[in-house]
């Protein structure tokens, strides 16, 4: 809304601008849109066709991922007990999309560089079916330890969670892993819309500041990519 869209800052603004050119007018236009939500099933624990059975609220299938929903605004997910025994992830629908475009296979080992609170990385390790690897790590101790709770509560046998610099696993998984994702830190630009309080924060320090970061973490993971197999990075 019009309220919203007078919060962004001025230089935000100007580089989307130049940076979409056509395309900046309907960019503005999606902040009047409501917001959608989604879930993505576990399907470790339970197959879409069973959980559209059993699914107490009105959900829709998100296009573009094959176990991803949409929810209507006013219900509340997070109580419901099929949440509770870990057969759903509330996740935004647009961050399905890394974990399902990276399509893992069972054996494979991977690696979620970034991963608390765990959106990606519990789809990771559903797809591997109990067959392979996922090291999930997060260099913060506190989040790490949430990721692991969600990672758990999903029901998956194959995990290793670390709280590491990535530096030190580099060390650890030289050419190791077979697909990598990076969901490195940002300056949130993608979160003006849902939060607000980003905005400060993307003041405070923008995408210069995380784009170093963001470089260092791409390189790392790139030196812990196999040259055995059929290899993807993606960040």
């Amino acid at each position: 809304d019009s309220d919203r869209l007078s919060a962004l800052p001025q230089a935000f603004l100007h580089r989307m601008k130049d940076m979409l050119g056509d395309d900046f007018e309907p960019f503005l236009a999606a902040y009047e849109q409501p917001r959608t939500y989604g879930l993505r099933v576990n399907t470790a624990k339970i197959s879409c066709e069973e959980f559209e059975q059993i699914v107490p609220f009105e959900v829709k299938k998100i296009p573009w991922v094959s176990n991803g929903y949409f929810y209507n605004e006013d219900v509340r997910p997070s109580r419901c007990a099929l949440y509770q025994a870990g057969l759903y992830y509330l996740q935004e629908p647009s961050a399905m999309t890394p974990a399902d475009r990276l399509a893992p296979v069972p054996g494979d080992f991977v690696l979620d560089l970034c991963a608390a609170p765990g959106g990606k990385a519990t789809e990771l390790g559903a797809r591997l079916k109990g067959q392979g690897v996922l090291v999930a790590n997060d260099i913060s101790n506190s989040r790490a330890k949430a990721l692991l709770k969600n990672l758990e509560l999903m029901g998956l046998p194959n995990i290793y969670v670390t709280s590491e610099n990535p530096k030190r696993l580099v060390q650890e998984f030289p050419a190791f892993f077979d697909k990598i994702l990076v969901d490195a830190p940002c300056s949130g630009e993608g979160m003006f819309r849902k939060e607000p309080r980003m905005i400060a924060d993307w003041e405070k320090q923008g995408p210069a500041y995380y784009s170093e970061i963001q470089k260092e973490l791409v390189l790392q993971a790139a030196d812990m990519r196999s040259e055995e197999h059929t290899s993807e990075l993606q960040s």
